[in-house]
């Protein structure tokens, strides 16, 4: 019994409550990105910024009992959080079609309605894929399952556990944040160069909710989340490389599950920390919090290419469309697409580097640098001076980040 109510208790913290948060806020998604896949995403994002926020507040300012203190008013934000998105559905669903459809508009698949109307971009709906593609969609699940089973029947020691998994423990067991020192299990000061780095605080949270051992969760439970996460955003990233051809979409993910599995040349390549230290905050930040930078600026690239063609319609406006002429309702529609795909990548690039925060201080260095670098080629490209108002507001979490580590 224990067993399955840890089950549960996992489904529903890494899976269920980012879901359902996610359905909370992607109104802001321009209606054919509004797919699940992308909903789980910026669920997940908006959960780990709620607990950033938490978590550092509670280390910074209350002195015992840190680490109750965070999971309770975490778990009271993030489970209101989620019943609002579950109460949005719920909304949605009664006033629309009761479909699945309703709730993810971009996983339509175009239809010769949609090929025929003025009104619609055919490019931006999936398409059916052929048998062979399939059948590479097919090699990309077994290459992916085995790298998850065998990162939890090989697991391998790495002598960083000795710090941060025990970060984990301590908090799970003795309900600390960061005051005990990992080495010696002497009181300590605030150890504020990872302090601040909270992954291994929210490890120690799952933990706590879920009853199962940090290291056991650490090292057998987080790999088979991140692994599958880190591979959705690639397939996103494939969405946007390969809009046109997206029959290609599942070559290019045995493509990148092949690079990761023999990307072990050297203990420092990001394939290796992906599959054998996939847990730690330096290896989420090589390899999910880079990948989405890019995934969100190549979707920025799209829009400019594409100059947001998607005009498509939210079902509370299908009242309008009966009043209004076709050209009203083409310049309307052609307003709310393009002020959704210029608002959207941005949202979602400023929970991204909160979340870099969240896995290491590198990432907040390293991080704001490309987002540097692709803004000044999004500049180039687009011409439109508000793309640097636009990427100085989404660093503004990381200058927080790096004042409160100064000043501490």
């Amino acid at each position: 019994m224990n067993i399955v109510l840890s089950a549960l208790s996992l489904v529903l913290w890494l899976i269920l409550v980012p879901f359902l948060i996610g359905l909370a806020f992607n109104f802001i998604l321009p209606r054919p990105r509004r797919t699940a896949g992308i909903t789980f995403i910026l669920g997940f994002l908006m959960y780990m910024a709620v607990f950033e926020v938490v978590a550092i507040a509670c280390m910074t300012r209350i002195v015992y009992d840190a680490f109750a203190y965070c999971c309770r008013y975490f778990m009271v934000a993030s489970l209101l959080f989620a019943l609002a998105g579950a109460i949005r559905a719920g909304m949605l669903l009664f006033k629309g079609e009761k479909s699945f459809l309703t709730l993810f508009p971009g996983e339509a698949h175009a239809q010769a309605q949609d090929l025929m109307s003025p009104r619609s971009d055919p490019l931006m709906f999936k398409l059916d894929y052929s048998r062979e593609s399939l059948i590479y969609w097919g090699i990309f699940f077994v290459i992916m399952i085995f790298q998850m089973v065998m990162s939890v029947v090989m697991a391998s020691f790495d002598g960083d556990d000795a710090y941060y998994v025990v970060e984990s423990l301590l908090a799970q067991q003795a309900g600390v944040m960061n005051t005990i020192l990992p080495y010696t299990g002497t009181s300590t000061s605030l150890d504020i160069r990872h302090a601040l780095a909270v992954i291994t605080m929210w490890i120690g949270y799952v933990a706590k909710r879920s009853g199962i051992h940090a290291t056991i969760l650490s090292h057998s439970i987080i790999p088979l989340f991140f692994i599958p996460l880190v591979y959705l955003v690639y397939v996103e990233i494939g969405r946007v490389l390969f809009r046109r051809r997206q029959h290609v979409i599942p070559v290019f993910m045995v493509f990148i599950a092949v690079l990761m599995m023999f990307g072990n040349v050297s203990i420092y390549t990001p394939a290796t920390f992906f599959l054998m230290r996939t847990w730690q905050g330096k290896a989420l930040v090589a390899n999910l919090v880079f990948p989405m930078i890019l995934w969100m600026f190549l979707w920025m690239f799209e829009d400019i290419k594409t100059g947001a063609r998607a005009l498509v319609f939210d079902n509370k406006d299908s009242a309008l469309m009966k009043r209004t002429s076709v050209a009203e309702d083409v310049a309307r529609y052609q307003r709310l697409s393009a002020k959704r795909e210029k608002i959207a990548p941005w949202v979602i690039l400023w929970l991204i580097n909160m979340f870099s925060g969240v896995c290491s201080s590198m990432g907040v260095i390293f991080g704001s640098a490309l987002i540097a670098l692709f803004t000044l080629i999004l500049l180039f490209f687009s011409k439109r001076w508000t793309v640097l108002v636009g990427a100085f507001v989404c660093i503004l979490p990381n200058l927080a980040y790096l004042a409160v580590y100064f000043s501490l």
